[in-house]
């Protein structure tokens, strides 16, 4: 839910992460990589069932019996492959067989041991068969995944007029691979765009908004005489057709002008941080909010000013929702040497492994990162002053003149 608790669980972060920032791991039965760690367990194993055959030999007959011998092919059931587990279930029913003839007694007690020997090594094979089926199976479904993935989270360049670009998103349930967060860039020439928002709700309706919101966002990007309050519209309406009575999607619509501008059209969605070149570190607020795509919002579109060196946050709330076991939650403010990191997916990535150990390894909200880094100095019309402009100032942007919103000052003309 949306503000509370968001909707739709997506990717996990995995060891191997994407260059565009977006990390897709796996997740599933338990299982051992790579032959050699396989082959060593498989000898350890073997070993252990020999040992173990040979202390109850010596003993002799007691409360340990050959039926404990049964526990190394149900371990191997867990990790290794059918075939494998057969070879140790035959070699620990050949030792208990040995121990069982070797060691006298009543031949019903001998039969009692071995039957359930060999029901305890079958149901070994069974399980280790139906493990390996199942992997199969949710490897298949996971390509289909990564695919569907691959098509709704586009590669972020990294970089755009005037800027650099690192982004990550990281899911909270282990086993989703799709989600609701959006995150999407559209390089464009000369005005960059990109969209960031949260869909209310779960599972595939929450996959199939984001994907119309950002389906809709690039084509609208397409066409290079709207505006950015006109694209806003333009999701909206996409949005407004396929959601349900109660769905509806918190978003931020933002554009770079290579003058040193920053549009953004907020819809219901927490406002970027600004980290400027000179340390200042705050909001950029919006003059007004409209409420989130799908419920009839108004866009009022602010801009403010962009130096070189500012590092922007765009997020969604998952970053600031996450707690620690006490309760309290994520502080940005504590983590402002990790966003100066010179390398920004660095910086990206460091966040996020600030976040999760703040968590303790567990999210209960998806997060959705972009960070941008201004590139080249404002380039200041002839008519405008730098200092009534200045940094974090909000002005509305049309397609007309740009009149500055908060105090004083002359027009864009």
């Amino acid at each position: 839910m949306v503000g509370t608790r968001t909707f739709g669980r997506r990717i996990r972060r995995s060891a191997a992460d994407s260059a565009s920032g977006i990390a897709l791991g796996a997740s599933g039965p338990a299982t051992l990589s790579g032959p050699r760690a396989k082959l060593v367990f498989t000898i350890a194993l073997l070993f252990g069932i020999t040992g173990s055959a040979v202390a109850v030999y010596v003993t002799g007959p007691g409360v340990v019996t050959a039926t404990w011998l049964a526990v190394g092919p149900l371990l191997a059931s867990l990790v290794l492959s059918p075939q494998i587990t057969v070879v140790v279930a035959g070699w620990t029913l050949a030792l208990g067989l040995g121990l069982e003839l070797g060691q006298p007694g009543p031949l019903r007690m001998v039969a009692s041991h071995l039957g359930v020997l060999v029901l305890l090594a079958a149901f070994a094979v069974a399980n280790s068969a139906l493990r390996t089926a199942a992997q199969r199976r949710l490897g298949q479904v996971r390509a289909v995944a990564r695919v569907a993935q691959s098509a709704l989270l586009r590669e972020v360049p990294a970089t755009v007029t005037t800027g650099r670009l690192a982004s990550r998103y990281v899911s909270a349930s282990a086993e989703a691979q799709v989600g609701g967060d959006l995150l999407e860039v559209v390089a464009g020439p000369g005005h960059p765009r990109w969209l960031i928002g949260d869909t209310r709700g779960k599972g595939l309706p929450a996959v199939r908004l984001a994907s119309v919101a950002m389906t809709s966002f690039r084509d609208a990007c397409a066409q290079p005489d709207l505006s950015l309050p006109e694209v806003a519209w333009i999701v909206d309406r996409s949005v407004t057709r396929a959601a349900g009575d109660e769905d509806f999607v918190t978003a931020v619509f933002a554009e770079l002008d290579p003058g040193g501008w920053l549009q953004l059209v907020t819809c219901g969605h927490p406002p970027p941080l600004r980290l400027t070149a000179g340390g200042d570190f705050g909001a950029l607020t919006p003059r007004s909010y409209a409420t989130p795509l799908g419920l009839h919002p108004e866009f009022q579109p602010s801009t403010f000013s962009v130096s070189a060196g500012d590092r922007l946050l765009f997020y969604t709330d998952g970053l600031l929702e996450a707690r620690d076991r006490a309760g309290r939650y994520f502080r940005l403010e504590d983590c402002l040497d990790t966003l100066r990191h010179p390398d920004l997916q660095a910086a990206v990535d460091g966040l996020l492994d600030r976040l999760l150990a703040h968590a303790g390894r567990k999210l209960d909200d998806d997060v959705a990162l972009l960070l941008l880094e201004a590139t080249s100095p404002p380039a200041w019309p002839e008519h405008d002053d730098p200092a009534v402009m200045a940094t974090g100032q909000s002005a509305v942007h049309r397609r007309g003149p740009l009149v500055v919103a908060a105090g004083g000052g002359r027009d864009r003309g």
